[in-house]
């Protein structure tokens, strides 16, 4: 049985995860690209104007979208013992909860307005809302909290829209760097967590959290 083609927007498709997704989706979706450092439709998750303004130019250029998809948002690793009261809402904390977080958030929220009818939402989580790592407190605080809304969200977004997310562990392609701060953490294929995201958008489950 064929499946329609969707229009789906992918924020974060240059990322290590995006990429994957992307790669899944292409055979039978309109994907469109977007992303920090997209060349075409550049949009900061920090910024709800900037949301706003790349959500407006993909709909002019295109019409509404089926989907949504949230493969990015930062945050920072930092030691509790490097955080005190003082500067935790300045400089520890505050990337992740205005870009991984709010960032997010702010992109379903605007999202509605450009979804047909029966649209989907997808965004990222990650491991670290169940399996806390030293150095992790503001990405387990973040995606526990992102968790937590998806859940609730998704029972009031009308219109028929559906919401999901996708929690993955340490994906293949990950930075060195990154995957030092995941000690004895096994590393998932990327095509592996790519078909979680496939599931969100096409299976019909609503206010979940697949873990990959």
């Amino acid at each position: 049985m064929s499946v329609p083609r969707l229009r789906v927007l992918l924020v974060g498709a240059s990322g290590v995860i995006g990429r994957w997704v992307h790669q899944a989706l292409a055979d039978d979706c309109e994907v469109i690209a977007a992303g920090l450092d997209d060349p075409q439709h550049r949009v900061d998750l920090a910024s709800t104007d900037s949301i706003e303004s790349m959500l407006r130019a993909v709909t002019v250029e295109g019409g509404p979208l089926d989907a949504v998809i949230s493969a990015a948002g930062r945050a920072r690793f930092v030691r509790l013992s490097d955080i005190d009261a003082a500067d935790s809402g300045q400089s520890a904390y505050t990337l992740g909860l205005h870009d991984k977080l709010m960032g997010q958030v702010n992109l379903a929220l605007a999202a509605r307005a450009v979804l047909k009818p029966g649209g989907v939402i997808v965004l990222t989580t990650g491991t670290t809302s169940r399996e806390p790592i030293i150095g992790g407190s503001s990405l387990s605080m973040v995606n526990g909290a992102l968790e937590c809304w998806v859940r609730a969200a998704a029972t009031e977004l009308g219109n028929g829209l559906r919401l999901n997310a996708v929690s993955p562990s340490l994906v293949e392609g990950t930075p060195a760097a990154a995957c030092a701060a995941f000690p004895g953490f096994p590393t998932v294929s990327g095509a592996h967590v790519a078909l979680a995201y496939l599931r969100c958008l096409r299976s019909g489950l609503t206010g979940q959290v697949l873990s990959a």
